[in-house]
């Protein structure tokens, strides 16, 4: 999986040859992604395809840090990438959640609901 720098992006970039192609979650992304930025430039989000999965921004003193919803991802990866929920779970755990790139690695949200379950 390949890690990237969040990096400011140009509002203009929502569009894609004159047309809009997932406008919410492409506005949603970048205003997060330069939010994000603003508060940490070397932060690290997912490729792309995960960017319904976030859920947010921890600060922790001077650190601040892009989280994510793990379920969400698990789910994204059984949608888009054809996985049975045991691969999906699998891959993210070892793949993404067990993937340590620095000290500005995102985070990865259990919600309390899909603990107790």
């Amino acid at each position: 999986m390949k890690w990237t720098r969040i990096t400011n992006i140009p509002s203009k970039d929502l569009m894609t040859g004159g047309k809009k192609e997932n406008e919410g979650v492409k506005m949603y992304s970048v205003v997060y992604t330069n939010y994000l930025h603003d508060c940490n430039e070397k932060a690290l989000v997912l490729p792309d395809m995960f960017a319904p999965a976030i859920i947010g921004v921890a600060h922790q003193f001077n650190k601040s840090l892009a989280i994510y919803d793990s379920a969400q991802i698990i789910k994204i990866l059984m949608d888009r990438e054809d996985m049975s929920e045991n691969d999906a779970k699998e891959h993210f755990e070892y793949n993404i959640k067990g993937s340590y790139v620095g000290e500005d690695t995102p985070l990865f949200l259990d919600h309390i609901r899909d603990i107790l379950l």
